[in-house]
């Protein structure tokens, strides 16, 4: 049985991609879900907001390897650094 990695880093099988198949065929009977709204999802806040930064091609990269080896996404390791201090 083949083993996957998902970008995030999770590890799932041919076993799981069945299995997922056959909750959404049956319209995900055990599943929750909550109200739905329109926009993108507040995760540090209500006040936040976006903030630009000028980076060389490599201070970019070098960000993008970190998010990449971290499975998670360039805002959050800036966040990370920040909090850190």
């Amino acid at each position: 049985m083949a083993e996957y990695t998902a970008a995030n880093g999770t590890k799932f099988t041919d076993a799981d991609l069945e299995r997922w198949g056959l909750e959404a065929e049956s319209g995900f009977p055990d599943a929750k879900f909550g109200v739905s709204s329109p926009g993108r999802p507040v995760s540090v806040g209500d006040d936040a907001r976006p903030l630009t930064v000028r980076l060389d091609a490599v201070r970019r990269a070098k960000l993008r390897e970190v998010a990449r080896t971290k499975h998670t996404t360039v805002s959050e390791v800036v966040r990370e650094l920040i909090d850190a201090l």
